[in-house]
């Protein structure tokens, strides 16, 4: 028996084995008290992994930064709905033993992972809807998170971001679906018509699910200070370069229509799974402000699904984390295409917590495995305002 202050429960390993009860008596504080009602665990408690890739990691973040500063994490946690397929089991991750795939496991983990990072923000993709509300959000607010959470229609998943309920208020929201944008919002509409030359390109950009999450946040000890922190999932497909292009353009025209129109000159941070390496269009768009109507990428599925047209953002962003070797490592593949873009007028980078060491990655041939939750690594930064 254990009287607790906390609300979060770790159990020691003489505890594997055994089912919890947990005894709840209610009061208030004039020493009133009513029955105690009790609950036990469906299952025992289980051994976790020993040692996780992200064990280290936690050392550097231990504590809440200061106020000054904002850490901020983006985090492809691979959704069950793509975890648990028997393609994923037999082709994409065979390496992974089948238990370390299954959702109790890795949410387990996933939640121990993310509590050790003290996070300020906490950009997520590939986010269960069932996950989100029944496993991250009580567990994250018990340390002092709040979410908010846009789905894919289609695809029963979507995006998550968390914000420090002490530092952070939540001002509004500002969330689109790329192809419902660019239907349907003035903004959007010469991109619009420019597509429209394209019927092939047109078509399957409308056809995509993807979304944008917008929120603005206002520092709760410094009013004056508002963020707009967006979070994204664009196209996966390889040779899908000249879709990703086009949807980061609606991204990067809806962000500016927050950030420059609705809140006049507030920075932004930028997460996601971009599903672009650094030599891609989609990076050297984001980076540089401009894409000529000639880069490779509009022909990046070949000659009948060329798109060529010059695009321009208003932004100065410098990728946080810089360029890592790789940021998803799967059998077949490992490339850098997580990033945390930041405003490079209003905030610089304090450090960056730094990756598992390749060593770590590969003890299990790939991820994820018993000791890493996902197939991507999470992105960690802390960031203060200039």
């Amino acid at each position: 028996e254990a009287a607790a202050a906390e609300r979060v429960f770790t159990p020691s390993n003489a505890l594997v084995g055994l089912r919890l009860k947990l005894r709840c008596t209610p009061g208030d504080g004039a020493q009133r008290y009513g029955p105690p009602r009790e609950v036990e665990s469906s299952g025992p408690v289980e051994a976790g992994p020993g040692a996780c890739t992200f064990d280290s990691r936690h050392l550097y973040t231990k504590k809440v930064c200061g106020e000054g500063s904002i850490r901020a994490v983006s985090y492809n946690i691979l959704a069950d709905t793509y975890a648990q397929t028997e393609f994923s089991r037999t082709v994409l991750y065979p390496y992974c033993a089948p238990y370390a795939l299954e959702l109790d496991y890795r949410q387990n983990l996933l939640k121990k992972e993310l509590a050790g990072y003290s996070a300020d923000l906490i950009c997520l993709q590939e986010v269960d809807k069932s996950v989100f509300v029944d496993s991250l959000v009580p567990a994250l607010d018990a340390f002092g998170l709040g979410g908010l959470f846009k789905i894919k229609e289609k695809q029963h998943e979507g995006l998550a971001t968390f914000y420090r309920r002490d530092k952070f208020s939540l001002l509004s929201q500002h969330d689109i679906a790329f192809s419902e944008a660019l239907l349907s919002d003035a903004l959007h509409k010469d991109l619009c018509d420019k597509l429209a030359k394209y019927p092939l390109v047109q078509e399957k950009v409308l056809q995509r699910s993807s979304v944008l999450q917008v929120s603005v946040l206002q520092s709760t000890t410094n009013p004056s200070r508002k963020i707009c922190v967006a979070n994204t999932h664009l196209y996966w497909h390889p040779k899908g370069g000249n879709i990703r292009l086009i949807q980061i353009a609606v991204a990067l025209s809806h962000i500016k229509h927050v950030a420059w129109d609705l809140y006049p000159s507030i920075p932004i941070i930028f997460c996601g799974d971009f599903n672009s390496t650094p030599s891609s269009g989609t990076y050297s768009f984001i980076s540089s402000g401009g894409i000529a109507e000639d880069h490779e990428d509009w022909v990046s599925n070949g000659e009948e699904e060329r798109c060529n047209m010059p695009l321009s953002h208003p932004f100065k962003l410098l990728s946080a984390c810089g360029e890592p070797a790789y940021t998803n490592y799967v059998g077949g593949f490992h490339g850098c295409l997580d990033y945390i873009f930041i405003d490079k007028n209003a905030l610089e980078v304090e450090q960056v917590i730094p990756l598992p060491s390749h060593e770590e990655v590969t003890t299990h041939q790939a991820l994820p495995s018993v000791s890493h939750p996902s197939d991507h690594i999470a992105l960690i930064c802390d960031l203060k305002w200039k």
